[in-house]
């Protein structure tokens, strides 16, 4: 059964806000995009796994999807977790496509696609560092020892896998979906001997629930780019375009024409998860790029949502948009 299903992170919603309101123009805006589509395909990849996660028997297995557990003064993240009462799973999902060369003796991977040639992180290492990390939080947490094993799993079924004439075992960490379901059985006979009873795993279930920590990456900070590099307005919610103006109490898209009384709601919505949770008045005049202190403060007045004084100021909640 799936105890965490895929979702869509908060990293991929604030790259996709930040490819909107960047000009194509823009030094960055390449980088924006890239790592956007990275972070979409990685998405789509696991997502993509749940038809054949699907087939696995439920009273038997509990999946976590994304699951990011602190370690020291860090972090380490799984991409599929599967826990059963006699071995555990580790799954790294890839959705590259194109030829994929695993080369072990460097420790990379080299995709080539359309004639070009790239070198990526080795995903085996990667699963090395997964499954080390999570045998010592394991242990931290006082859980006696359990069979691990991983597994790189190619999403895209039109992925060719390769590795170097030595190399003749990377099909024992490497496969594509399709071949999930077999490499599943292939465990289960391997260690058919229970280790952890269900009502462990349980607890551990709980555990894994309550340690998880989803990343909010500072993406100001990635990219070497600040608030003011935005660009600034209300958003059309008709063809997304930006800014519309105010015309007689409602917002007018230039673009589309497309008139809207409520599309300030959105774009401070897009505010709350990029910039603050909470904004002043300035703030508001300047980010949604109205003239008026008087329209702002109505405006969010209407939304009826709390506000604290700061100082001389009043600052409003955006957290509590719905």
């Amino acid at each position: 059964m799936i105890i965490k299903e895929a979702a869509e992170s908060s990293k991929i919603k604030k790259l996709r806000l930040l490819h909107k309101r960047f000009s194509p123009e823009h030094p960055v805006a390449s980088e924006i995009e890239g790592e956007l589509m990275r972070s979409v395909a990685g998405y789509k990849g696991e997502k993509s796994l749940d038809f054949h996660l699907d087939l696995l028997p439920k009273d038997e297995t509990f999946i976590f999807h994304d699951v990011r557990l602190p370690f020291g003064s860090s972090h380490f993240q799984i991409d599929v977790l599967i826990l059963t009462s006699s071995f555990f799973l580790i799954i790294e999902v890839k959705h590259i496509s194109g030829t994929l060369l695993f080369d072990q003796e460097f420790h990379q991977l080299i995709r080539t696609y359309k004639d070009i040639e790239e070198v990526f992180p080795d995903p085996i290492s990667q699963l090395y560092r997964q499954t080390h990390l999570f045998k010592e939080w394991l242990s931290l947490h006082k859980f006696a020892p359990v069979p691990i094993e991983s597994i790189v799993i190619i999403s895209n079924p039109h992925s060719k896998i390769m590795s170097l004439p030595n190399e003749r075992n990377i099909s024992k960490f490497v496969t594509h979906s399709t071949n999930l379901l077999a490499r599943f059985h292939t465990y289960q006979n391997q260690y058919s001997n229970e280790v952890i009873h269900k009502k462990d795993i349980k607890k551990l279930t709980r555990l894994l629930l309550k340690h998880h920590n989803q990343t909010d990456q500072d993406l100001f900070s990635k990219f070497m780019i600040t608030p003011n590099n935005l660009i600034k307005g209300v958003a059309c919610p008709a063809c997304s375009k930006i800014p519309m103006i105010r015309v007689r109490r409602k917002w007018f898209c230039l673009s589309c024409g497309h008139y809207c009384n409520r599309a300030h709601i959105e774009t401070l919505k897009e505010y709350a998860l990029l910039i603050s949770p909470t904004l002043s008045i300035h703030e508001c005049c300047d980010f949604l790029q109205i003239s008026s202190r008087h329209l702002a403060k109505h405006l969010l007045n209407d939304l009826h949502i709390s506000a604290t004084k700061l100082g001389k100021y009043k600052v409003y909640h955006l957290n509590e948009l719905e």
